[in-house]
């Protein structure tokens, strides 16, 4: 039985009232980030170098985010942390899926599913469906759009993916020198018909350079019991999952915290809510980054040290909406070095 109260449920029309609530950056003294974390409206204009790698961390999205209202900064990795609708019906998916698609600036958008994505937990949704749709819908249908939506979509359940640094930066270059080309074969076109001969092909580094092997992504969507939404598991059985997190991971995903870091609920009664069986875990793993969402009001980041200090787990909660459902907190960006 939990000990903490029960959650606000979210308003049901999801009204957007963004007006009402202007967008502030968290109050985090920014000379204490760590290297190479940055909120999205401070993240330099280029990263350190050619062949490093970007990534966006999002979270908790509910369907409130639109190209005009949350834009989404240049990147080569999007990593979302669960929670993409706001009750897990196929045509908010579809929904989903058309604003990923429409993300083309960024070839990778990795995602996990979280409590609110009900459809894609099959054993839950048999059971509860009626408590979140007026009409049963198809689990398989709706499993189906993710796994097949291409674009670069990777939908993951207690799933490793290796993101293959050297070979997402070349194919990335190829077509931006390609398109860069075009641009210059159409500005420089002699009105007598002569070929553009005089273009200059500047020479850039390699973006393959340096790199000997991916970084490996491993993600699931489970969380402690939250008051019977989607993919909970009681406290105390979740080490059953999270014994399957290979060691030699990169960057963890889950929906939900791990104890102690962005899992703050101020008006609970038991005001960290975050994953325990997760926290002895990520002792063991010791991934570069922990990216999750779930707890809004815990948006932020925070590290864990290693072994005095050698060594650190930062855990990135990136929670796009705020307690109140609105897309107010910007993406987190990490820039990764070659690996």
């Amino acid at each position: 039985m939990l000990n903490f109260s029960k959650p606000k449920p979210p308003p049901q029309n999801f009204r957007d009232t963004r007006a009402e609530e202007p967008m502030e950056l968290p109050k985090m003294d920014m000379e204490l980030f760590p290297p190479n974390i940055y909120f999205a409206p401070t993240a330099p204009a280029d990263k350190p170098a050619p062949n490093w790698l970007r990534m966006v961390c999002i979270s908790d999205t509910h369907n409130t985010t639109y190209a005009n209202n949350y834009p989404i900064p240049e990147a080569d990795i999007l990593v979302h942390a669960g929670d993409f609708t706001k009750m897990g019906t196929i045509a908010q998916i579809d929904q989903f899926i058309d604003w990923l698609k429409s993300l083309t600036h960024i070839p990778i958008k990795i995602v996990v599913a979280g409590n609110h994505d009900v459809i894609l937990d099959k054993e839950f949704y048999e059971q509860h469906w009626r408590r979140f749709h007026t009409t049963k819908e198809d689990h398989q249908a709706a499993l189906n759009k993710l796994k097949s939506a291409g674009h670069g979509i990777i939908y993951l359940n207690n799933e490793l993916y290796t993101v293959d640094g050297a070979n997402l930066l070349y194919e990335k270059y190829q077509k931006q020198k390609k398109q860069s080309s075009m641009n210059k074969i159409s500005e420089h076109v002699d009105p007598t018909g002569a070929d553009a001969t005089d273009i200059d092909d500047s020479v850039v580094v390699d973006p393959r350079e340096g790199w000997v092997e991916g970084y490996r992504i491993w993600a699931s969507p489970w969380q402690p019991e939250f008051w019977e939404w989607a993919f909970n598991e009681v406290r105390g059985r979740l080490k059953d999952i999270w014994k399957h997190i290979p060691e030699d991971t990169d960057i963890l995903m889950t929906h939900g915290p791990p104890k102690y870091h962005g899992d703050t609920v101020p008006h609970s009664k038991e005001r960290h809510v975050g994953c325990e069986e997760l926290l002895e875990r990520l002792k063991f793993v010791r991934p570069l980054y922990h990216v999750f969402g779930h707890i809004h009001e815990g948006y932020g980041f925070s590290e864990i040290e290693w072994d005095g200090g050698s060594h650190s787990t930062v855990c990135i909660n990136a929670s796009t909406c705020t307690e109140r459902y609105h897309p107010l907190n910007p993406p987190i960006i990490v820039d990764l070095p070659p690996k």
